[in-house]
C-alpha cells in the first residue's frame, strides 16, 4: 500500500492487489474482469489477502479483459472504494492486524478512462517488475523484527543468572545466538544486493526472490531462538517476541511463498522448462 496526495495537499491510503479468490496463478487464475463500455470499464470480481483492505480510500485492481488468457488483456485500475458496488471486509490473521488484512469485492463497478494505470494490457508485466523490489524490502522488514530479537535475547543473556553465571557463559545458548546471528549478516546482504542491482539497472529477479524466500525464513528462526533464551518471558504475551513471530509468519507467504520464489529462481537459472 502506499500514500496518494492530491493537489489539495491531503493524502489518501491506497491499497493494491493481483490475487483473486481461490487463485494463486497471477495469470492464468486472474478473473477480475474489467468489460470496456463507453467511458471506461466496469469491474466485477474480488480480491483476498490485501493489505490496508479495510483503511484505504481506493485501490490499484488488476483485471482482464473478458475473452483473454494468461498475462494477456491484464491492466491496472486506480478504483475508488467509497462506492456502493464497493465491499470490503475484513479478515482476522494471527498477526500483522494493524495492517487491515482482508477482501474487497467490485459488483459492477464504473472506472473511468483515467483511471488506467500504465499502458493497458501490460498491467501483469508491471506488476511482476514490482515484485523484484517489494521481495528484497519484505525480506530487510523481517530481519529488522528479528535483529531486535537477537539484541533482547543477547542483553538477556548477560543479564540472567542460571547455575552460577550468566546464561551468555554458556555455549549452548551464546553458539545459537552467534549461529543466527550470522545466518542474519548474511541475509541482509542478500537482500541489499538485490536492491542495489535494481538501482543499477541490472537484471535481479533471482536474487529478489533469493531475498524473498530465505531472510524471512532467518528471521523467523531468529525470533524463535530469542524465545528460547528468554524461558516460560518468551511465551509471554506481555513481551514482543511473540507478536514479532507471528508478525513474520505472515511474509512466508505475501508476495510468494518459498516454493513460488523457487521456482522463480529455477527458471532464471534454467529457463522456461524449470516453470513447466
Amino acid at each position: 500500500f502506499f500514500f496518494l496526495k492530491k493537489k489539495n495537499g491531503i493524502r489518501y491510503l491506497v491499497c493494491d492487489w493481483i490475487s483473486d479468490v481461490f487463485s494463486p496463478d497471477l495469470a492464468a487464475g486472474l478473473s477480475t474482469v474489467a468489460t470496456p463500455v463507453p467511458g471506461g470499464w466496469r469491474l466485477r470480481g474480488e480480491k483476498t489477502a490485501i493489505t490496508a483492505a479495510v483503511h484505504a480510500k481506493a485501490a490499484l485492481v488488476y483485471a482482464r479483459e473478458p475473452g483473454t488468457t494468461r498475462s494477456a488483456g491484464i491492466s491496472c485500475f486506480l478504483v475508488p472504494l467509497n462506492q456502493p458496488q464497493v465491499k470490503a471486509s475484513h479478515t482476522a490473521a494471527m498477526g500483522c492486524s494493524p495492517l487491515g488484512w482482508g477482501s474487497i469485492a467490485f459488483d459492477d463497478v464504473f472506472v473511468p478512462a483515467d483511471h488506467l494505470v500504465g499502458e493497458y494490457g501490460r498491467g501483469l508485466a508491471e506488476a511482476l517488475g514490482h515484485f523484484d523490489f517489494s521481495r528484497p524490502a519484505l525480506g530487510l522488514m523481517c530481519l529488522g523484527a528479528a535483529q531486535a530479537s537477537l539484541d533482547e535475547a543477547c542483553a538477556y543473556a548477560v543479564d540472567r543468572q542460571a547455575f552460577g553465571r550468566p546464561l551468555a557463559g554458556f555455549q549452548g545458548v551464546s553458539f545459537a545466538l552467534a549461529e543466527h546471528a550470522t545466518l542474519m549478516e548474511a541475509a541482509r546482504w542478500m537482500c541489499y544486493r538485490a536492491l542495489w542491482l535494481r538501482q543499477t539497472a541490472q537484471p535481479h529477479t533471482a536474487q529478489a526472490a533469493m531475498s524473498k524466500w530465505w531472510p524471512p525464513v532467518v528471521a523467523k528462526d531468529t525470533i524463535e531462538a530469542a524465545m528460547k533464551v528468554f524461558g516460560n518471558l518468551g511465551y509471554s504475551a506481555e513481551m514482543p517476541l511473540q507478536q514479532r513471530f507471528r508478525d513474520v509468519m505472515a511474509y512466508l507467504v505475501a508476495d510468494g511463498t518459498a516454493e513460488i520464489q523457487k521456482r522463480v529462481i529455477a527458471t532464471v537459472l534454467m529457463g522456461r522448462v524449470a516453470a513447466t
